[in-house]
């Protein structure tokens, strides 16, 4: 997802006078500092606006509750002619702000979009563009992409700014998305564009994000939190349907109880204290590949290892760690092309954790990755680090598609609007472009070593993007490289 750059379509804007106050309420139940609150019991708080453009889009509903009697249900079609169904707050007045909500996704509307781009957004803090600016990708959003659910975060510390002048991405991956079943979601966020940013994320009460560091854009008002879906691109997805209940925001006072669903658990903390005095290290963590449809160990991770998928019966695979002792609990800290940073506080421990005794499911995708376990308990704390990547060398022409994409041999500055790609791409057949004064992509064409292509006119960035696929269809996420016209 680090290379998407297209604008989402901008929404209504949001005025000075509609900021939200900086008085907190206190809620039906006894909650303080909070700023809003939504129940939909009926209706929606008056708190918050809608941008709906069906029927169908939003509605009351008691067919999936979290608390209470109804819940709000939000429902998209392949082919309505809108892009999202949301509700939303003014922007926010004060860069330190908690949220809580709970979502549902019923397993019927949520089937996975395994293209690159067909990514669903059901929360998301939306920036407020300066003057001039056009609408960029939220800099905060919680994100269902390939069936796996992710947290994202943009950010640009530059005044003026584009989706493709951003400062930098990060991606969290929480995880498969879970089907049938209430997601308790607790966010703590400082809005900065600089280096005190502050952004803490509890999924059913375990903390799995922990990030301090810009996440957000330059903007002179700061960004406004949204719910609901939004979906730009539909491929073999039909319809989406989300429920959510229990919406509150607030104040810098706040904490992780003001704003929790209803009977949530008690929140963990992502790293146990541990002695500073105690120095006695347990055996070494044991990291093994884990075939998640059977339980059963694949193979010991050493540093320096590769992974090819084609090579062995499953792509749903698991990470475990084998523990000599029984810790308090361990930390799992992934990072590379993706991302995942979780504790978890009862065995057995896996990267991506179990569900009812069964491990869940990951498809790693392919990269280079360091993976780096942390077990704490009385008795000291012990770390195990691997380095390993992950290769796809399928010879039927199944692998994973990957691609990259220079302009004029990565030079930086060209003074002819006539430029040529160089395009690599593995287990890839068709590939496709897009720049940024285009609004469609080119069609299909065979694979080809480069090409040429005539920048749109006018100084300044410029941007080309490239997308290819397999014999199976399936794309490739989208890389790009810039250059400056003069």
């Amino acid at each position: 997802m680090s290379c998407e750059q297209d604008e989402l379509i901008a929404p209504d804007p949001v005025s000075a006078s509609k900021v939200s106050a900086s008085n907190a309420i206190i809620s039906s139940d006894g909650r303080p500092n909070l700023l809003s609150e939504a129940l939909f019991e009926p209706s929606l708080s008056s708190y918050f606006r809608k941008q709906v453009y069906t029927t169908y889009g939003f509605t009351s509903s008691n067919d999936f509750v979290r608390n209470g009697a109804n819940a709000a249900r939000f429902e998209m079609r392949n082919g309505d002619g809108s892009v999202r169904s949301e509700i939303l707050l003014p922007a926010e007045t004060e860069s330190n702000r908690w949220y809580g909500t709970s979502l549902y996704l019923p397993s019927d509307s949520w089937e996975s979009d395994y293209n690159a781009e067909g990514w669903d957004i059901i929360s998301q803090w939306h920036a407020v563009e300066d003057a001039g600016e056009d609408a960029r990708l939220p800099p905060l959003s919680l994100t269902v992409a390939k069936g796996r659910l992710s947290f994202v975060i943009n950010w640009a510390t530059e005044a003026t700014n584009t989706n493709g002048s951003v400062s930098g991405k990060k991606v969290f991956d929480l995880g498969p998305v879970e089907k049938d079943k209430w997601l308790d979601m607790v966010y703590h966020i400082n809005f900065s564009h600089e280096s005190d940013g502050v952004l803490e994320v509890w999924k059913n009460g375990v903390k799995v994000v922990d990030y301090k560091g810009p996440n957000c854009y330059n903007d002179q008002v700061y960004p406004y939190f949204k719910a609901g879906i939004y979906k730009r691109r539909w491929y073999d997805v039909t319809k989406r349907v989300l429920y959510i209940d229990e919406v509150r925001t607030g104040n810098s006072d706040a904490t992780y109880k003001d704003v929790a669903p209803t009977g949530t658990i008690n929140p963990l903390t992502s790293m146990p204290i541990t002695s500073a005095s105690s120095s006695y290290l347990v055996q070494p963590v044991k990291i093994s590949w884990l075939n998640a449809n059977t339980n059963q160990l694949l193979k010991t991770i050493t540093n320096g290892d590769t992974l090819d998928l084609a090579n062995i019966n499953t792509s749903n695979l698991n990470i475990a760690a084998i523990t000599s002792n029984s810790p308090d609990s361990v930390k799992f800290n992934l990072t590379g092309t993706k991302t995942q940073n979780v504790t978890q506080t009862g065995a057995p421990y896996a990267l991506y954790g179990y569900t009812n005794g069964n491990p869940n499911s990951w498809t790693p995708a392919i990269g280079s990755y360091t993976l780096t376990v942390t077990t704490y308990s009385t008795s000291g704390t012990n770390t195990s680090s691997v380095k390993f990547t992950v290769v796809n060398n399928a010879t039927d022409g199944t692998g994973t598609p990957v691609a990259s994409i220079v302009i004029n041999d990565n030079a930086s500055v060209t003074y002819s609007n006539q430029a040529t790609l160089t395009i690599k791409a593995v287990n890839a057949t068709h590939m496709r472009f897009y720049d940024n004064a285009n609004s469609t992509w080119t069609n299909w064409e065979p694979i080809a070593a480069t090409r040429p292509w005539t920048l749109s006119s006018g100084a300044g960035s410029k941007w080309v993007k490239v997308q290819v696929k397999n014999v199976m269809g399936i794309m490739s996420a989208t890389a790009s490289d810039g250059i400056t016209l003069k």
